[in-house]
């Protein structure tokens, strides 16, 4: 016990407390002496610890304060270090650690319909109304199963109609998401009926921007595509599900939704197989000692009962069931830990940049810390003093670290890197303020280790008598060890992000197929719309208006744009290969379209408006469909059936041209085979124009107004578009490219510092070599090559290391190979180029000292 006291008080007190003890173990009953012990133990020797600790801390400010040059210097490289690893652990903590706002998240599942028969179509398809009515009912594996429909929703206030995102789902949605509203109820299976589906639930957001945050505002009626809605509900402030990217291959550009209405279908819609209206998800909670695989094989066998009711094509759904947690986070999960990696090795470069300028600064106070030590100060207490010494930097490091993290984190967080869900919601909460502290503890104690026990060894008589000039043995290759793990690391990072940057080039160069400069528009129609015929009606009224606007060139419509995750698929055959079904990409387009969205016509021509009403029909097709099906025939007159009831001669359309394939999923991903059929309208705008976008955008606007005006408009250029696809890329690319950049600021940092020391301690030593005739270019190749050669070693180590790490990135990477040449080459000479210039100057210096002058102080 008497080790829980310090050093000093052991000494001073321990043999009096041991006879103490020796004699009250005689006189006295073993428990009362022991209760007495352990008790007193407990409150001084804490008490002992706090009175050393406040006079080392007190003496360590004052040490510090005199120094404020190298103070400052060492609180900046531990701020950088422990704001940046503090900043992307809160969006780790966000993403992938904090638990999600559902009762036992580790119970839910999706569950998917994936068709075996549709090649190229994802296997997280959501199952038709009817398949998921079928399951619900059937099914025991589940204690409750719920489904959900996104939707944007025009919401009319003053006048004012504003586009907000929404959900339909099915009465017992929040039930099986075990997840309950701060105010009001939830939905019920009783709003989940036809004529009773006029109530919302609104999330927090909704409820502070729309009602000012009113608290009697259950009750209270909101216009909805100009239908009447009473709140019945408001979810609390961390329940937004589906957020952007919960639910896989989903394109709608939700942030988040903020209101839940009932589904509210109909008994035929429930069971309905001629019409395929699929669920966007559907979820369920598996029971208590059900297994994935026992509930996927449930639900296999009930699909299989339900095929001989659909039609002949569309047969072949099954089911498939994933954890929803996996799911959500399984996407982005290696990309966070792979950023948290990066930010642990710039951690790692500056507690090794710390440590070599405390192990400067020790080396420095030699000579006092051997008065100290002449004067009686037991090595143990020397190396606690030095330690509280570096714990106080790291943790006044620390707190100003925090502080950056939250300015950090704001930015982070507004990059809006696409597609990670509740990235929004980072924040420095308390358990990242707690791995904060434990960073910080552990920099001083990691940084401060090493120099406080090399400056415990050194020979009493010899540091005094020398006044402490000399260099501490070994204190010069600690340094130096110190050097080439910063060089190393550096090496690591910079081929990581140069291997990004090389792919992020390669992807920008390629030719999505598309004019980056066209503009799209998406008009989001209400419930007043809820005919294909009245929707069809207004989206040709819409174009009209369009073509019409000054300074518009081209006008048309589509059925999908690309990169806009919508797609829509049709099984077809060619002649000669009529026993055949193909699935391919399939398009229903205006006119003008092609020219408006900017894809070049290669073969043939373009529709016009005799298509339109011609018996005759005909399609276009993309260069890959026509390489794919026709075999290097020339494509224009060959035919095409679109299978979709009999194939008869009235089913067969003509090709009469061929245009240029377009990156339609994504840029990384090369165009698939595609046919375009000719329409008078459809739902997604593309135009082509001379003057401002945001004048050519205003005028849309008005235009949309005149027709309806309830109605919201979205609008962004195909540009926007390609940046939203290549958000995820662009932000790790660009934040691993800012870790390799203050890694080799700090790693060049440490290498300028050591050869300014170096300098410095060889003054001597310089100045004879000069004086006995050396040359100052052998003396500036001298130091030069010092430097060099310690960057050589860091660069073997780096390279090797990089080899196998880049690895990791392999995934992101597009057109460069992980062992990329043009990297390793690059990255090795910058830092070599880079190196030299840090070297360069304190080599220039040691040219510059006066032998003589150096001899005389010698």
């Amino acid at each position: 016990m008497l080790y829980c006291y310090p050093a000093e008080f052991r000494h001073e007190y321990g043999a009096e407390m041991e006879h103490l003890f020796q004699d009250r173990l005689r006189s006295e009953p073993r428990w009362r002496l022991w209760l007495d012990t352990l008790t007193d133990v407990a409150f001084s020797a804490p008490k002992e610890h706090w009175e050393i600790l406040r006079s080392d801390v007190r003496y360590g400010a004052r040490v510090l304060a005199a120094m404020p040059g190298f103070s400052a210097i060492v609180l900046l490289v531990i701020a950088l270090g422990i704001g940046a690893t503090v900043s992307i652990f809160s969006l780790v903590n966000a993403v992938l650690l904090r638990s999600l706002p559902y009762g036992h998240p580790g119970e839910l599942m999706y569950l998917w319909s994936p068709n075996p028969n549709f090649k190229g179509v994802p296997d997280e398809m959501g199952p038709t109304i009817a398949d998921f009515y079928g399951w619900q009912q059937q099914s025991h594996s589940f204690s409750a199963m719920a489904l959900l429909r996104q939707r944007a929703v025009n919401v009319v206030r003053d006048s004012v109609a504003s586009r907000v995102e929404a959900a339909s789902v099915s009465g017992n949605f929040f039930q099986t998401m075990e997840a309950w509203p701060q105010k009001g109820r939830s939905l019920d299976t009783g709003d989940d009926q036809p004529g009773h589906e006029h109530v919302a639930v609104v999330s927090d957001e909704f409820w502070r921007s729309q009602f000012a945050a009113d608290p009697a505002v259950i009750g209270k009626h909101f216009q909805l595509n100009r239908q009447d809605y009473t709140v019945v509900g408001v979810m609390p402030h961390d329940f937004g599900y589906p957020f952007e990217g919960d639910i896989p291959y989903d394109h709608s550009g939700f942030r988040q939704t903020d209101i839940w209405l009932p589904a509210a279908y109909s008994v035929k819609d429930k069971t309905d197989r001629t019409n395929f209206e699929s669920a966007d998800a559907a979820i369920g909670r598996l029971k208590n000692g059900v297994s994935v695989a026992a509930a996927q094989a449930e639900l296999i066998a009930i699909e299989a009962r339900f095929q001989p009711l659909y039609p002949e094509m569309w047969k072949g759904w099954t089911a498939l069931v994933k954890p929803l947690v996996q799911t959500i986070v399984g996407p982005v999960e290696k990309i966070l830990w792979l950023l948290l990696g990066a930010v642990g090795i710039v951690l790692l470069i500056a507690v090794s940049n710390v440590a070599g300028l405390l192990l400067a600064r020790a080396t420095a106070r030699a000579h006092e810390l051997g008065i100290r030590t002449a004067l009686g100060a037991k090595r143990s207490r020397i190396i606690r003093q030095l330690l509280t010494e570096s714990l106080l930097l790291s943790c006044t490091g620390g707190a100003f670290g925090v502080a950056l993290a939250y300015g950090l984190v704001h930015v982070l967080t507004s990059l809006n890197p696409g597609k990670i869900p509740r990235f929004e919601s980072a924040t420095v909460d308390g358990r990242v303020l707690l791995v904060a502290a434990a960073l910080s503890i552990a920099t001083g104690v990691a940084a401060g280790l090493g120099p406080a026990l090399s400056s415990c060894g050194p020979n009493i008589s010899d540091l005094l008598r020398r006044g402490g000039s000399r260099v501490a043995g070994g204190s010069h290759r600690g340094r130096f060890a110190f050097v080439v793990l910063e060089v190393a690391l550096s090496v690591v990072l910079l081929a990581g992000s140069g291997l990004l940057i090389r792919s992020y080039i390669q992807l920008e160069a390629v030719d999505p197929g598309f004019s980056r400069a066209s503009l799209t528009l998406k008009p989001n129609l209400d419930d007043r719309y809820n005919t294909s015929e009245s929707q069809a009606s207004f989206y040709k009224m819409f174009l009209e208006k369009l073509q019409t606007l000054p300074g518009v060139k081209y006008a048309g419509a589509s059925s999908v744009l690309p990169l806009s995750g919508g797609d829509s698929m049709s099984f077809i055959k060619t002649r000669g290969n009529e026993n055949s079904k193909e699935i391919v990409e399939d398009r229903s387009v205006t006119p003008e379209y092609r020219k408006a969205i900017g894809t070049p016509l290669l073969r043939g021509r373009d529709f016009d408006l005799h298509d339109l009403n011609s018996k005759a029909k005909v399609v276009m097709v993309n260069a890959k469909f026509a390489d794919t099906y026709f075999h290097g025939r020339n494509p224009l007159g060959e035919q095409v059936c679109i299978c979709v009831g009999s194939s008869d001669a009235a089913s067969w359309s003509t090709v009469i041209g061929v245009v240029g394939d377009v990156r339609h999923t994504a840029l990384e991903e090369a165009g698939k085979p595609q046919m375009f059929q000719p329409t008078t309208a459809g739902d997604s705008f593309a135009i082509r124009y001379d003057i401002p976008t945001k004048q050519v955008v205003d005028e849309a606007r008005a235009a949309l107004r005149s027709l309806d005006p309830a109605l919201t408009l979205e609008a962004t250029t195909m540009n926007d578009v390609i940046k939203a696809s290549n958000a995820r890329r662009t932000f790790q690319t660009s934040l691993l490219t800012g870790f390799a950049a203050v890694a080799v600021v700090l790693a060049l940092v440490g290498l300028y510092g050591l050869m300014s020391y170096t300098v410095k301690q060889r003054k001597a030593e310089i100045g004879i070599r000069l004086a006995i005739g050396s040359p100052r270019s052998r003396v500036l190749t001298l130091i030069l090559g010092q430097g060099l050669r310690l960057t050589g070693y860091g660069l073997l180590i780096g390279l090797a290391c990089a080899f196998a790490m880049t690895r990791l990135v392999s995934a992101w990477l597009f057109g460069v190979e992980s062992n990329d040449p043009v990297t390793f080459v690059v990255v090795p000479l910058f830092l070599l180029a880079v190196a030299c210039c840090a070297c360069l100057i304190p080599a220039w210096s040691a040219t510059r000292i006066d032998p003589v002058q150096t001899l005389r102080e010698e």
